[in-house]
């Protein structure tokens, strides 16, 4: 049975979002071929949108277009996750040292919440997953910062490291990474923009990215 879009969406956003899921939830591994008439059944549309999406993805370091060969699901590279997870230190701790004095009385209710669940978690890499995902407490200080840069650059690059964890690629990623949540939230919430920066990027740089950089040290270092 195809499983047909909606009609009261574009087509092509409808086809990426699909892929999208599938491809960081793991569903489509990587180094997977993507063919285009499989796609079309799948969802139950013509070529033209599927390849809109598929280059859309390609943008976004998920999928390889090989000309006159393949289209695939890109390898997990841990050191360009690395990469990645350094850049994306940056971004959050500058937006989290803004928006921070600007926090609302309710942004303040959802940060307590958080920090209950981080203090109760009985599964740490799905709440990880979580905070990764678009309604996490990263995308609360964006919100409310309102830097639509920023907030493009984190929602176009953090898909690929949330897929590399799903897929086992960063392991050490909950224990690394949730501390540092926890540190920055009560420095939000006690007011002290400087110190939940720091430990925002550093929930990146140090959580995510050292859990990457982690992951090769079974070759020996060699690459």
């Amino acid at each position: 049975m195809i499983d047909t879009i909606s009609p009261r969406r574009l087509i092509r956003d409808e086809v990426f979002e699909r892929l999208l899921d599938a491809i960081v939830g793991g569903d489509l591994l990587p180094g997977e071929q993507l063919v285009d008439s499989e796609i079309e059944q799948w969802i139950g549309v013509s070529r033209t949108p599927v390849r809109e999406a598929l280059n859309q993805l390609a943008a976004m370091g998920l999928v390889e277009i090989l000309p006159q060969k393949q289209t695939r699901v890109t390898p997990v590279d841990p050191a360009r996750i690395s990469a990645l997870a350094d850049m994306l230190a940056t971004l959050a701790g500058a937006a989290v040292q803004d928006a921070t004095p600007l926090l609302t009385d309710a942004d303040r209710e959802a940060l307590r919440s958080t920090a209950k669940s981080l203090a109760a978690v009985a599964d740490p890499a799905a709440l990880l997953r979580g905070q990764l995902a678009d309604d996490s407490t990263l995308a609360l200080f964006l919100r409310r910062l309102d830097n639509r840069a920023i907030a493009r650059l984190v929602a176009r690059h953090t898909p690929e490291v949330l897929r590399a964890i799903n897929v086992g690629h960063a392991p050490d990623a909950p224990a690394r990474a949730l501390p540092q949540l926890t540190a920055m939230i009560g420095a939000a919430l006690d007011g002290d923009a400087a110190a939940a920066a720091r430990s925002a990027s550093a929930f990146w740089s140090d959580g995510i990215g050292g859990a990457a950089a982690a992951a090769q040290a079974p070759a020996g270092g060699e690459h």
